[in-house]
């Protein structure tokens, strides 16, 4: 999938040797970096709507996660947990020659930019944090089959998350998935939108490619196998909240106003963002409301 720059010039594709595996991630732009951190099943090409608007500004830098695209697909006992793929990110901002840097996450990217923040606390400038609940602080309660969970989808006030126990079971999602990855992650993803429509058709293909290739789906399900080791990390750095500028980017049509939320309660400088227009792929739906923000927040 072609990405540019705000000159229409091709993003560079690099691949960095990390905590023992290899990361392939773009990068493109001028000034401050600015991490993006994609969720599930997505890629770096997942920003590829707002990486041109914002590199006239940023030094724009967007990997695919452990497990994901191209990068390397290790086995489960080498960790998907939050702090081995923060440390995966750490050391390729260090590789790239980037001693601080704004980050922006979203999906499961943003619950590992929040760790990222709050394990490198002199690294990370900023934090944009967007359609995520936190392992350990309210994202297992969000899974509950309960009538209020149920009732806030009506309400929009955020979703039942079901996926997140099934995900978690080892070995019935690889069967049941196996074979249908375009099919279910199409409809999956199309049904946390607002506009499914802004869902691009090249971008599916890439990603189910990539699930389908050998240890793709076995690497993004394994993402889902940590998640009390991840409370964990989270309930340990909420002890002490961010103090940096933070900004929560809630759609009501998934995640809604839990993401300011939670937030307010694991830092102290938070900006919220409530979109109503919106499901749970800002990027994708409204990437110049997006970059606009990102652009205001980052630079102030």
């Amino acid at each position: 999938m072609r990405i540019v720059d705000h000159r229409g010039d091709p993003v560079r594709h690099g691949r960095a040797r990390v905590n023992g595996i290899r990361l392939h991630y773009v990068t493109a732009g001028q000034g401050p970096a600015l991490l993006l951190v994609h969720g599930t099943p997505k890629t770096h090409s997942y920003w590829s709507r707002i990486i041109p608007m914002l590199t006239e500004r940023f030094t724009v830098v967007a990997p695919d996660v452990r497990g994901f695209g191209d990068s390397d697909r290790p086995l489960t006992s080498a960790g998907y947990d939050s702090e081995t793929i923060t440390t995966d990110l750490a050391e390729l901002m260090d590789g790239l020659g980037h001693e601080t840097y704004g980050v922006h996450g979203e999906d499961r990217g943003a619950e590992y930019a929040y760790v990222l923040a709050g394990r490198f606390r002199d690294r990370v400038t900023r934090l944009s944090f967007g359609e995520m609940m936190l392992s350990g602080l309210g994202l297992e309660e969000m899974s509950y089959l309960n009538e209020e969970n149920l009732r806030a989808r009506m309400e929009r006030r955020g979703t039942w998350k079901w996926h997140n126990p099934f995900f978690f079971i080892p070995d019935l999602p690889e069967f049941l998935i196996t074979g249908r990855e375009r099919d279910f992650f199409t409809w999956w993803m199309r049904a946390e939108m607002w506009d499914p429509t802004a869902l691009p058709d090249e971008a599916v293909e890439e990603w189910t490619f990539h699930i389908a290739s050998p240890g793709g789906l076995r690497a993004l399900l394994d993402t889902y196998r940590s998640p009390f080791a991840n409370g964990a990390t989270n309930r340990r750095l909420a002890e002490d909240p961010l103090s940096i500028p933070v900004m929560a980017t809630g759609a009501r049509e998934f995640y809604g106003p839990y993401v300011g939320e939670l937030m307010r309660r694991v830092a102290t400088d938070v900006t919220e963002h409530l979109w109503d227009d919106c499901g749970h792929s800002l990027a994708l739906e409204q990437p110049d409301r997006l970059a606009r923000n990102l652009i205001e927040f980052m630079s102030e």
